[in-house]
């Protein structure tokens, strides 16, 4: 870890790395929005009939927005970097490859409370992001702090009601990967090229 140094440009060095990637970044998170939005419609309109199949692409969805959340550790340089990411893309592969080979039978109770620390340690993560963000003045960082609080808002809603929770765990995932989706896409739609103030 570097300590911090008065005399280096923190801020240059985001907006310098952030420009460089931009293109690829955003392409990419678009396509992972989409796919997860989808996935979660398609979980609400098909609860049973396609369940295998929603379930499949659902465990797909989580599991790219998990090496996404991982790759996003190794591309933010290290100032700004959140160990927080870490935690997500771990937490979003193994609930991907639950989804994928367990029967929700099993793992209906678990995917809840995991699913809630999700949303919990996404919305910490976006606020605390944000906050960086603001204080070097790089961006308007209204949309990632309303996505961040909307995660936790979902998350305690979870774990205030995980019996509930558990009886409609195809609903709780179609929400999740929408909430989880839309957030990223309005993220991603109002990010642009960084200039300094």
């Amino acid at each position: 870890m570097k300590y911090y140094n008065s005399d280096f440009d923190y801020a240059n060095e985001f907006i310098d790395n952030w420009n460089d990637k931009m293109k690829k970044f955003k392409t990419t998170c678009i396509i992972i929005s989409v796919i997860m939005i989808v996935a979660g419609a398609l979980c609400v309109v098909f609860p049973l009939k396609v369940f295998k199949v929603i379930q499949y692409i659902a465990g797909i969805s989580l599991t790219l927005n998990g090496v996404y959340s991982i790759f996003g550790y190794i591309e933010t340089t290290e100032y700004f970097r959140d160990p927080v990411l870490i935690i997500m893309g771990i937490l979003n592969i193994l609930m991907g490859v639950l989804l994928f080979f367990m029967p929700v039978a099993l793992t209906e109770t678990a995917l809840t409370f995991m699913l809630a620390f999700l949303l919990m340690f996404t919305g910490a993560e976006k606020i605390s992001f944000a906050g960086r963000l603001k204080y070097f003045q790089i961006m308007n960082t209204g949309m990632i702090t309303l996505s961040g609080v909307l995660s936790i808002i979902l998350s305690v809603i979870f774990i205030l009601l995980p019996l509930l929770s558990k009886l409609v765990i195809n609903y709780i995932i179609s929400l999740y990967l929408i909430v989880s989706g839309a957030t990223l896409l309005i993220e991603i739609l109002s990010i642009k090229k960084l200039d300094l103030r």
